[in-house]
This record gives C-alpha cells, sequence and structure tokens, in this order.
C-alpha cells in the first residue's frame, strides 16, 4: 500500500510539475516575444516618422546614418525600409535593400496587414516583423504632400529583425531554475510525505497484523512500536494498552469459568473460540444442573446424564453404575453391549477396581489394569477395545461409576471428553446424594420397622404402578397372604419380644425365598402379603406351598435360647384373572382363601375359588 502511494504521489508530482513548467515556459516566451513586438511597432513608428521628417526636409541622404542609428539604440539585428508599389511608380526602385526579398515581405505590402515570424534553432532566435507604412493624412507630417497616393494606400513597410537569444537563455535559466526549485522542493516535500507515509503505513501494517489475529480469535498479539514516530507512536501505545485490557479480560474469563468448572478446557491460539467455549460449557452444565435439580426422581438424573454421554458426546460404548447400599453394583444404563464387566462385579462392587481404589482406571497404563473389563476375562478375546472408569464420590464413599469403553483408534478424542464428563459428575453428584437420600428416606417409611418388609403405605403407592405393568405385560401377578398360625400363644407363652422374633425370622425365610423382582409386605400384625409379578397362571401355588413347607421346617430361636417351629396359613389369589382387573378385590379373595385355610385345620395353602364369595360388594 506504501509503495503504491508513494508511485501515486510521484505520479501526480510528476504530472503537476510538468504542467508547471510548461506553463512557466509558456508564460516565459510570451513574456518575451509581446515587449519584442511592441518595441518593434514603437521602432517601426519611430522609423516612418523620421523618414517622413527626412523626406519633408529634403535630407533623405541621411537616412542610413538614421537606421544604423537606430540599430544601435534599439539593439537590433536588422532594419531594413521597403518601398511599396506606389513608391517605386513615383521614386523607382532605390537601393537593392529597399526592394522586398520573400514573399512574406510581398505579402505585408500586398496586404497592408502587419506579419510576423520567429526563426529559432538551438544557436539562436530571431524575432522578425514586417509593419506596412499607410499612406495618412496628418496636420503634423503628412505624407501626402510629397507621394501621391490615396489615403490608406501602403507606401511601404519596415522589416525589423530582433535577435531574442539573450532572452531565450534568460528564459532558461529561469526555467531550469524554476524547475531546480520546484524539484528541490518537490523532493524535500517527497522526503516529509515519504516520513510521513512511511510512518502511517509501518502503523497499518501494524494494526493489519493485530486485525489478522483478531480474526483467528488470537489477542496476544501487539502493535510493534519501535519504528513509529511522533503521534502514531503514541496512538500504538493506547491501542496495545486497550488489547492488553480485552487479552486480560478473556484469560480472566476462562479462569473463573475454570474455576467454576472445576477443569480446564484445552485451549488453541483461539482465545475468543476459547473463552466462547468455556462460556458454552459453562451455561450447558449450568442448564444440566438446574435441570436434574427439577428431576422428581434419581432414574431421571441417570436418563439425563446418559443423554450427555450418548448424544452431547456423541459416545456409544460405555456403562453407569450404581453402588447399592449392601455393597453390590447395579447397571444404571450400559450402551453397546449387555454388560462391559464380568457379571462378579454385580454380585461384589469391591471386584471393581474403581469402586475399591476410588481413582480413575485407564487400560492405557496396562490393557488389563482391570481384570473384571469383559475382554479382560478371556485371553483370546479381541483387545482392540480401551476403558476408562471414573469412580463418583457420593457422600463420603464410592456411589457411582462411570465406565468409557471405545476403539484405540478413539482415544485421543475420547481423552479430550473426560475432563467434560468429569465436570458433568462433578455438578450431577450433590444432586444424586440428595436424591438418594431423599429415596431412602422415602422407603425407610415404606418399611416396616420389626420385620424389614414393605408396609401397608409402601403397598398403597406401589399397588397402582404394579397393576399397570402387569396389564401392558399381559402376565399375571400372584397374591399370597400369609397369617402365622396360633401366634397369639407365642405372645401369651413367650413374651412379646419372642413374638417379635418370630415374625422377624419369619419375614427374613420369606425374603429369602423369593425373587427380588417380588415384593414382600407386612399387611398387619402377623400377616404378611407377598407379590409375585409376572407369574404364569399356578405359579404361585408352588411358591406358597414351597414357602409353607420351609418355614414350618425352619426352627426358630427366641430371645431367651429356646427353639420352637411355626407354621402358616396361606391364601392365594391371581390378578387379573379372579377379579376382572379390581387389583384390591384380588387383595380381598386372597384374605377369603386365608381364612379358607384356618378353617380347614391350618398350615396349609388354598387357592381361591369364585364360590367362596358370594357378595356382591368387598
Amino acid at each position: 500500500m506504501r509503495h503504491n502511494l508513494l508511485l501515486k504521489l510521484l505520479a501526480l508530482w510528476g504530472v503537476s510539475l510538468t504542467i508547471l513548467l510548461v506553463f512557466a515556459l509558456i508564460f516565459i516566451r510570451k513574456s518575451t516575444l509581446k515587449p519584442a513586438k511592441d518595441r518593434a511597432l514603437t521602432t517601426a513608428q519611430l522609423v516612418r516618422d523620421a523618414l517622413t521628417t527626412l523626406m519633408v526636409s529634403n535630407a533623405m541622404d541621411k537616412r542610413e546614418i538614421f537606421l544604423e542609428e537606430i540599430k544601435k539604440v534599439q539593439g537590433l539585428k536588422e532594419i531594413r525600409v521597403i518601398r511599396g508599389e506606389a513608391v517605386v511608380k513615383q521614386y523607382g526602385p532605390g537601393l537593392y535593400s529597399e526592394r522586398p526579398k520573400d514573399p512574406l515581405e510581398k505579402e505585408v505590402l500586398a496586404t497592408g496587414k502587419v506579419k510576423e515570424e520567429i526563426l529559432e534553432d538551438i544557436n539562436r532566435v530571431l524575432y522578425r516583423v514586417i509593419i506596412p507604412y499607410k499612406a495618412e493624412p496628418s496636420p503634423i507630417l503628412n505624407c501626402m504632400q510629397c507621394h501621391k497616393v490615396k489615403p490608406g494606400e501602403v507606401l511601404g513597410a519596415v522589416s525589423i529583425t530582433m535577435d531574442l537569444t539573450p532572452y531565450r537563455n534568460f528564459g532558461f535559466f529561469i526555467f531550469f531554475s524554476l524547475g531546480a526549485i520546484a524539484l528541490t522542493v518537490a523532493f524535500i516535500t517527497f522526503l516529509i510525505v515519504y516520513g510521513n507515509i512511511k510512518n502511517v503505513s509501518t502503523f497499518i501494517d501494524e494494526l493489519d497484523k493485530v486485525f489478522s489475529a483478531f480474526e483467528k480469535g488470537i489477542f496476544y498479539e501487539r502493535l510493534s512500536l519501535e519504528t513509529l514516530k511522533g503521534e502514531i507512536k503514541d496512538f500504538g501505545k493506547k491501542i496495545n494498552k486497550v488489547l492488553d485490557i480485552l487479552d486480560n479480560a478473556f484469560k480472566d474469563i476462562r479462569e473463573k469459568v475454570y474455576a467454576l468448572l472445576g477443569y480446564s478446557i484445552m485451549e488453541t491460539e483461539n482465545e475468543l473460540r476459547d473463552t466462547e467455549k468455556v462460556i458454552d460449557e459453562l451455561v450447558r452444565i449450568s442448564q444440566f444442573k438446574r435441570t436434574i435439580e427439577l428431576d422428581n426422581s434419581l432414574e431421571e438424573v441417570y436418563k439425563r446424564l446418559e443423554s450427555v454421554l450418548s448424544n452431547y458426546m456423541s459416545l456409544d460404548k460405555f456403562s453407569i453404575y450404581e453402588v447399592t447400599d449392601d455393597n453390590r453394583i447395579k447397571k444404571v444404563a450400559v450402551h453397546g453391549r449387555e454388560l462391559w464387566c464380568s457379571e462378579i462385579i454385580l454380585k461384589d462392587a469391591n471386584e471393581c477396581r474403581a469402586k475399591r481404589t476410588g481413582q480413575d482406571v485407564d487400560s492405557e497404563e496396562f490393557e488389563c489394569v482391570c481384570p473384571n473389563f469383559a475382554y479382560c476375562a478371556n485371553e483370546n478375546s479381541n483387545k482392540k477395545y480401551c476403558y476408562y472408569c471414573i469412580p463418583v464420590n457420593v457422600g463420603g464413599k464410592i456411589g457411582n461409576v462411570v465406565q468409557l469403553v471405545y476403539e484405540r483408534e478413539l482415544k485421543d478424542f475420547v481423552k479430550l471428553l473426560i475432563p467434560y464428563i468429569k465436570g458433568y459428575l462433578r455438578e450431577a453428584t450433590p444432586v444424586i446424594e440428595s436424591k438418594k437420600l431423599m429415596e431412602k428416606l422415602k422407603m425407610q417409611s415404606y418399611i416396616d420397622g420389626l420385620t424389614g418388609a414393605f408396609n401397608r403405605r409402601f403397598l398403597e403407592e406401589i399397588a397402582d404402578k404394579i397393576v399397570a405393568q402387569t396389564l401392558r405385560r399381559n402376565s399375571n401377578l400372584g397374591i399370597l397372604m400369609i397369617d402365622v398360625d396360633f401366634f397369639k400363644q407365642v405372645n401369651d407363652t413367650y413374651g412379646h419380644d419372642a413374638g417379635d422374633e418370630v415374625l422377624r425370622q419369619i419375614a427374613r425365610v420369606i425374603k429369602d425365598n423369593i425373587r427380588k423382582a417380588d415384593y414382600l409386605i407386612r399387611y398387619g400384625g402377623e400377616e404378611f402379603l407377598v407379590l409375585l409379578t409376572d407369574v404364569k397362571e399356578g405359579y404361585a401355588e408352588k411358591v406358597a406351598e414351597k414357602l409353607r413347607k420351609i418355614i414350618e421346617e425352619t426352627p426358630i430361636t427366641l430371645p431367651n435360647c429356646q427353639t420352637i417351629r411355626k407354621t402358616v396359613s396361606i391364601g392365594i389369589s391371581e390378578f387379573p384373572k379372579d377379579c376382572e382387573g379390581k387389583f384390591w378385590k384380588c387383595v380381598k379373595f386372597a384374605d377369603v382363601a386365608l381364612y379358607k385355610a384356618k378353617e380347614e385345620g391350618r398350615n396349609r395353602v388354598v387357592r381361591f375359588k369364585p364360590e367362596m364369595w358370594q357378595e356382591k360388594e368387598y
């Protein structure tokens, strides 16, 4: 840009200087010719008047002397008097010098008009003017007294040649002096302008460098001030100061966001993009935290976390585990495979290395650093998968483990995601802890304090859900109403502490002999309700008979160390088969079957039959 500007300025100066010198040359030429022409006309007038005077006074023999004097006085190169046709007719042709020598002189005699020409070469400049004399009557010098001509008729002409070489040389001197002065001024101006343009151009180049860096999001670039001068340099210092403030502001924003996130994001040279990324990440995590705080259950929180990993992080192979209070691991979400670890971890949480150590487990260190990874259990399995397990501390202990599984070629991509994932986990941890505590408190309100079975309140809460699931799956729900036979005798004989122990041990026997998906509920007093989910028709009777036999065969140790045996009576109904889709009606029918078992002698299982219930209401 600087060179283009200088070239334009030089071109402008060159054109301006050329025009100036051309006009100066024209002016010098005109200012030289005008005085010369005026002097020639004055001299011609003087010669005409003088010749008329000499003619009237009869002193024409003095003419040549007069002309020579005029020539000397006026500094003329040549002066000649040319006779016109009328004078030649009256007085003859005269001297040879008085005859016309060229067509220009003849043209003047013929037309009576002044003619002039410039004869110029390298060595000299001659100005020649031919001025006609016309017959004009005058009271002072009347040429009509001597010449027999009509007024206005051409009598002759005076040819005057002037040497203008000195004037030309002086003009050239002026011209070249003016040119030298103009060039000197132009050169000095050029130096001044060049210095300023260079200063401004350097400043613009520095600005271009800085703003080019801005386009790439780089804010640590600064103006180089060493070559700048004057006000431009001061202005550059102000710009650098603003850039320092801007750069520090971006860094401060990122550092504060990192402090909020608890981790730093890999930075690039694009500070603007980095700042935008950390702010976006902070906004996303903040939105994530606000969302999960409003979720109803821990299950919803896990769903959100699962969505972050699969949708936002674009991971297709991962596991989310929960460590239960009985030191087992429960699958929350598993993507890409049924289970990415050996099933042993589901039974014993300490088999999970991340849970046991509380440290991240990275297979980059050793391929089978955790031997319970699915592809490590079998030495012949494909080792193309890597894994990274992150333990999550909830309430002072490991409450969850997040496992990332990936192909080796995706190692760098996953490593970049890990800080982000930890950020989400860090924000989710207090919410998970809070939800777990709430669920535990809620569950405690559903647990019978004596037997550890669920209570009637839990049954009322869960009933609609169980009914909906059973109907949706088009399956059966087995309902067992269990009553301890002759329980009052235990209280009367051994005391209430013994009665409580009987209920506790019978509840434990029942719980140990039903599935985890089934429910044991203390229905009231010595009565228990068992809900068997998703069973085939007739299966409930088999389970009831098994429970009756096991309870009968199991000795019960009382607080006084005595051992007794107890039996139970069990009534059975099936939902929805026995009650047309009305759950509580089925519960009543199971109770009816229970009373039938007592009537028949106790220690037996009775399946409900329609004839046992004849009433319309229940």
